[in-house]
């Protein structure tokens, strides 16, 4: 009984490829002859042509990637030149006994330094209460039940123009509140790691 040879499939010739990396190099003539559609313009192009084309998004991508980490490690300099600033503030006014004053300060030097428009210490019951409960801070929409919450409308100079809020727990103070007319400036979907170490050294700064 004669047996049917299987059909070719296009998997057997991609690994018969792969297994023979010198065909091309006996066959050379096939490459000038293979034509291929530009995924742009939809014309005809060679194999050799195409893998040119390959290689330049490749390059492009690659030109993007390295553009892209340049310019996120400029910001983190520049964020973390930011930090140490606030920070020599911060140890400048360490060990007050006015704590309305440091307060003031702290925030002023947030303003000024990160560029915040409003930022504020609410210490009202609470604002402590909702602090202890607090395990991370919080940003966008859900920061906005603070407003009713937690009196932040009472800490901050023009509770009218806040669009977006960042809200960073200080246990036994009360909530560092970051306020800015721009609905971008604090979002739900931005990380709060940042924000965690600067309400840690603001609460340090509090509690010395």
């Amino acid at each position: 009984m004669t047996q049917t040879a299987s059909p070719i499939t296009e998997d057997d010739i991609a690994d018969y490829l792969l297994a023979t990396p010198d065909f091309f190099n006996r066959h050379a003539e096939l490459l000038a002859n293979v034509q291929l559609t530009h995924p742009h313009s939809g014309r005809a192009i060679s194999l050799a042509d195409r893998q040119m084309e390959l290689q330049r998004e490749r390059f492009k991508a690659l030109e993007l990637k390295h553009g892209n980490l340049l310019r996120l490690g400029k910001e983190n300099v520049l964020l973390a030149n930011k930090l140490h600033q606030w920070m020599v503030g911060l140890l400048a006014h360490a060990g007050s006994d006015d704590k309305q004053e440091a307060i003031e300060q702290l925030c002023s030097s947030l303003q000024a330094i990160f560029d915040v428009p409003q930022a504020a210490v609410a210490g009202s019951e609470a604002a402590r209460d909702m602090a202890s409960q607090m395990l991370l801070p919080t940003c966008g929409l859900a920061a906005e039940a603070f407003f009713q919450n937690a009196s932040v409308t009472e800490a901050l100079q023009d509770a009218a123009n806040v669009h977006s809020l960042a809200v960073i727990p200080l246990p036994n103070v009360g909530l560092l509140v970051l306020a800015s007319n721009d609905p971008n400036r604090f979002t739900a979907e931005m990380g709060t790691e940042f924000l965690t170490r600067l309400g840690e050294l603001a609460h340090a700064a509090l509690v010395a």
